[in-house]
């Protein structure tokens, strides 16, 4: 990871040129550290910065910060030292700014007990939405041992397996082909469970004519994948093809949309204009789909009232839906990179899939 040039993107908006940085992955993609304790404080007229640890990571910051060329200097905290006290040192009566969301209230007041604190929403959500040459390699990797996981999956079927014992398989295979971890808790949703979009995967069994929605994602070096699947096992209802027929076209219009200059809430109107014509709008209860890196959810989300402006090099979700009570649930979802007038698509499994394996299984 080269981290060199990020801290000098951040500039001064608020009362203070300091600005406290608290969420990992922010800290991460400024400076290359990647322990699990750490604030970062950045002057952002200087674009000197600060990372303060404890004697846990002293060693660990400095060889990451020396691996992503990141030449902010490191303050040990000690055990039973103010952390509070280090920084107020530093900022003297300038004071900082914050992001309130990022901190809870005893870390605020003991903020304030020490220096002026003002508050502003991050700048970080913005910096981080372009990604350069080298993070779109590592999701792209990511979303390619996710492919390859979902091959293995689908080829040992899963007629007469329950959601965790399918969600567990994947999990393992995504590790075992060289995933960090996974990206997030895998959905696993079989028959009449897919009507609800985020349930957990339970000892249902996977039956004939059953549709299984999965969704799931690889991560690998901190950046993360995302892809849904919806698999068909043997011969599902008239009703429930219908509903994978119009959502496989609705997610096609949403990925053709994809390109450079678009506005977000387009790429979801293109999709809702499929459900609108079959009149089953009612049943798409989410937006269209969301930036993906260091976070799983990232901006921009792609949802009716999205006013972001997609550029070249953001990689987005595309992941439309319906969810109907006793039926079930259809989700397709890939993973884009915006490449210009257009966009490439990053997961590859074939999105007609059935089970057990047939000549159109991947």
């Amino acid at each position: 990871m080269n981290a060199a040039g990020r801290i000098a993107r951040l500039v001064v908006t608020g009362q203070s040129p300091f600005v406290l940085l608290l969420r990992l992955e922010d800290i991460r993609w400024l400076t290359g550290f990647t322990g699990s304790t750490a604030q970062l404080l950045v002057d952002c007229s200087s674009h000197e910065s600060f990372l303060f640890v404890d004697g846990r990571y002293v060693e660990r910051a400095e060889h990451e910060l020396a691996l992503a060329h990141c030449d902010a200097e490191i303050i040990l905290v000690e055990s039973g030292e103010s952390i509070e006290k280090k920084m107020a040192d530093i900022v003297g009566s300038a004071g900082i700014v914050v992001d309130p969301s990022h901190l809870t209230a005893a870390h605020m007041s003991a903020l304030l007990e020490q220096m002026a604190v003002s508050v502003e929403t991050t700048q970080m959500n913005n910096l981080r939405r372009i990604k350069d040459d080298a993070e779109v390699s590592l999701i792209a990797l990511s979303a390619s041992i996710a492919d390859s996981a979902m091959s293995a999956l689908v080829a040992d079927g899963l007629l007469g397996r329950t959601e965790r014992q399918i969600r567990n398989r994947l999990d393992h295979l995504m590790r075992e082909g060289g995933a960090d971890d996974v990206a997030f808790e895998t959905i696993v949703a079989t028959g009449p469970n897919g009507a609800r979009p985020h349930h957990e995967p339970s000892d249902d069994v996977v039956e004939e004519g059953h549709g299984v929605v999965i969704d799931f994602g690889a991560m690998v070096n901190g950046y993360k994948s995302d892809m849904t699947r919806t698999i068909r096992v043997g011969t599902p209802s008239r009703e429930y093809a219908r509903m994978f027929d119009v959502v496989i076209e609705a997610q096609a219009a949403g990925v053709a949309a994809v390109r450079a200059g678009i506005v977000g809430s387009e790429i979801d109107a293109a999709v809702r204009v499929v459900f609108e014509r079959e009149g089953v709008e009612h049943e798409y209860v989410h937006g269209t789909g969301h930036g993906i890196g260091l976070y799983i959810h990232e901006q921009p989300i792609l949802s009716p009232r999205c006013t972001a402006v997609l550029g070249i090099n953001e990689v987005v979700t595309v992941e439309p839906g319906l969810y109907r009570k006793g039926v079930g649930g259809v989700r397709i979802e890939d993973l884009v990179v915006v490449t210009g007038d257009s966009c490439r698509i990053l997961t590859q499994t074939s999105k007609d899939l059935t089970c057990p394996r047939s000549p159109r299984t991947i």
